[in-house]
């Protein structure tokens, strides 16, 4: 069981693809998934402007507490990404715990240190806790321009 997100070009291509390597999905579980996700319907109007209200405080708090950063509105999804002026998201990501908050640096989404001026930033916290990890983040952010390097234990790598 799974879901995917894609433009339709890649779901008519998948769609078509799929008979030649998929065994199928047992019915019982296809059924129940059926039912699952039609009884979610009607939450998600809800949900949507919820995470909506929060995507809007998140980025309002960016505007203000951050100006440099750009973070254009996603075109949905649960997640942001800013783009900082510097190759600055590792270095910033390794010093935030100090600062009360945990940032995904951008190169945790690509290879060979792509996306290094990027941040990726979950919008499904409440608006009070997203204004309030921006404000730590701009600290973490200015300590970094003054050379801070961070002072906690490094998380273990699994």
């Amino acid at each position: 069981m799974g879901w995917i997100r894609a433009f339709p070009s890649l779901l008519q291509r998948l769609e078509k693809a799929r008979p030649a390597t998929d065994l199928g999905t047992p019915v019982v579980e296809q059924l129940a998934t059926a039912v699952l996700l039609n009884e979610r319907q009607t939450e998600r109007p809800d949900a949507l402007r919820q995470l909506r209200s929060q995507r809007d405080a998140l980025r309002q708090a960016l505007t203000e507490q951050l100006p440099d950063l750009h973070a254009p509105q996603p075109a949905g999804g649960v997640t942001l990404w800013a783009t900082f002026r510097e190759p600055i998201s590792s270095r910033l990501a390794a010093i935030a715990p100090d600062y009360g908050v945990t940032i995904a640096a951008g190169p945790r989404f690509g290879i060979g240190g792509a996306f290094e001026r990027h941040i990726r930033l979950p919008y499904t916290l409440p608006s009070s806790q997203l204004t309030e990890a921006v404000r730590r983040l701009t600290q973490a952010q200015l300590a970094l321009s003054q050379g801070a390097t961070g002072a906690h234990d490094p998380a273990p790598v699994a």
